[in-house]
């Protein structure tokens, strides 16, 4: 794999990961030559004190998170921040307790030629955003990787990470670098805040143990990793590289509003690649080698806001019948569209002005959506309420962090069903992923856990296309007497790419050697 790379693309990063670590004898070889041949001892600290990671721990948390990156994708680079808060010992969020001397440790790597730099940037204008330093590993350091037998299995990319985690407000990527995580105490929380913290942690622990044990993978993908365009947002047009891999299935819970929300605000499950590949894609992941098949609630938030008022929906609450307005959307099936995110635009958003915004600049590339005026818009949003009328004074009142706070608590039951059975389930917010034939269970919690939290259902349905079948059904059941015609399905099967079956046969080795 050693070869001449591109220059750095800023783009093509990721952020460093604090939380790698293996303690292969190969790695210890690794950082031990690179110790002596950087000269890292000069950072060794004077005295008797003893910090709570060494310079050579350091080191080993910087070398392993660049071989995971090299692994995955040779181009990819770190986000690497030369701010001292940045390492802070006592964070919750750096359980590894890196300190701020890594930045010293990157520095002597980079004057002995094993690191290259891209240097931080930032934009004149005030509002811009700065990006910290990239660093990737230079032609030196890919040659020493190229001696190593470790793979992704090999090495923990979430030793002792924090699965709870508290932002001040709502992010939809807990990776967004603009947006910092809060830190808490727990000797700052009530004890019943506690108590729910220490549960909902201990249930999810136990899930990321779970999915760590589990395979998960699209059989006709012939790389464990992909290139993704993101299409929304304030990243549109950059590209993500997407691995599948082992390093990439561990999952958080983000609550935000801070201690001021009471654990109360937020809360939704993130992190896993099933929730960063198109949507599209999802219908081909399977587990444990065995297809599987998507459950989505019909239109959750509306509903759960819809039931709270005593009004239960119509199964297209979206549709508004004629076109109104035919100059500018065509078909009923683009307004339907538009409706639908300008609804769930209308429940995050705190104001109309921010709700509208918010709609313009969902997707780039749709001119339409662009183009879109607030009178427009409004048009569309009052034909919503004219047949709704329950959502008069609801809609842009800033519903969103309660509402997700309330699909969060029924995911949890959800998930925490199924791990306790050794089954895994992946959540995708409002929609959930399982093998094949569990789907009747599935759908059985799916409706237990609405109830429970709600005291009410919301129809769901399943969004993978199947074969069909009709067969004929007869026995000493009433009705069935003589032969009756029933229609059944059966998952459209995938065939694996030869990649897939060495990503399976890799890790089922991995796992037999784990558990001996």
């Amino acid at each position: 794999m050693s070869s001449e790379l591109p220059k750095i693309d800023r783009w093509n990063s990721e952020p460093l990961d604090v939380h790698t670590w293996s303690d292969h004898p190969e790695v210890k070889a690794l950082c031990d030559l690179l110790y002596d041949e950087a000269g890292l001892a000069a950072l060794e600290p004077k005295g008797n004190r003893k910090p709570k990671r060494t310079v050579r721990e350091s080191l080993r948390v910087l070398i392993l998170d660049l071989y995971v990156k090299w692994l995955k994708d040779p181009s990819l680079s770190i986000g690497f921040s030369k701010s001292n808060k940045d390492y802070k010992v006592g964070s919750r969020y750096n359980a590894l307790f890196i300190p701020r001397k890594i930045i010293d440790v990157e520095a002597l790597l980079v004057v002995a030629g094993f690191i290259e730099e891209l240097k931080h940037f930032k934009d004149r204008e005030s509002n811009s955003r700065s990006y910290t330093t990239r660093i990737r590993h230079t032609q030196a350091l890919r040659e020493l990787f190229d001696t190593l037998t470790l793979d992704l299995h090999d090495i923990d990319t979430h030793a002792n990470e924090e699965c709870i985690i508290l932002h001040d407000k709502y992010v939809d990527d807990p990776d967004d670098d603009t947006i910092k995580k809060i830190e808490y105490s727990d000797n700052d929380l009530p004890e019943d805040e506690l108590a729910l913290l220490d549960k909902l942690r201990e249930q999810l622990t136990v899930y990321n143990k779970l999915l760590k044990h589990t395979f998960i993978d699209i059989p006709s993908y012939t790389s464990s990793t992909f290139k993704r365009t993101i299409t929304k947002g304030r990243n549109a047009g950059r590209q993500q590289t997407i691995s599948l891999g082992p390093d990439n299935k561990f999952v958080v819970r983000v609550f935000n509003e801070g201690l001021a929300g009471h654990w109360k605000r937020g809360g939704r499950f993130y992190c896993g690649w099933w929730q960063q590949i198109d949507k599209e894609d999802r219908c081909k992941i399977y587990i444990n080698d065995q297809p599987t098949l998507e459950v989505d609630f019909k239109a959750f938030h509306p509903n759960l806001l819809s039931n709270e008022l005593g009004v239960r929906l119509a199964d297209d609450p979206y549709d508004l019948g004629e076109l109104l307005l035919p100059d500018v959307i065509t078909t009923k099936e683009q307004q339907r569209a538009y409706v639908k995110l300008l609804v769930l635009m209308g429940i995050n958003a705190d104001s109309d002005k921010k709700a509208f915004q918010a709609f313009r600049n969902d997707d780039r590339n749709d001119k339409v959506t662009n183009s879109l005026t607030n009178i427009q818009l409004s048009t569309l949003l009052d034909a919503f309420i004219e047949k709704h009328p329950q959502f008069d004074g609801i809609l842009n009142t800033g519903q969103a962090l309660r509402l997700m706070n309330i699909d969060s608590q029924i995911a949890n039951l959800v998930i925490d069903h199924f791990t306790q059975k050794d089954i895994p389930v992946l959540c995708i917010h409002d929609s959930f992923i399982i093998q094949y034939d569990r789907e009747p269970e599935l759908r059985r919690i799916l409706d237990q856990a609405t109830h429970q939290v709600t005291n009410y259902t919301v129809n769901h349905d399943i969004k993978n296309e199947r074969n069909t079948h009709h067969g004929k059904v007869t026995g000493n059941i009433k009705g069935y007497e003589e032969p009756v015609v029933v229609k059944y399905h059966t998952p459209i099967r995938i065939d694996p790419s030869s990649q897939y079956l060495d990503r399976k046969a890799k890790f089922t080795k991995w796992l037999e050697l784990s558990e001996y």
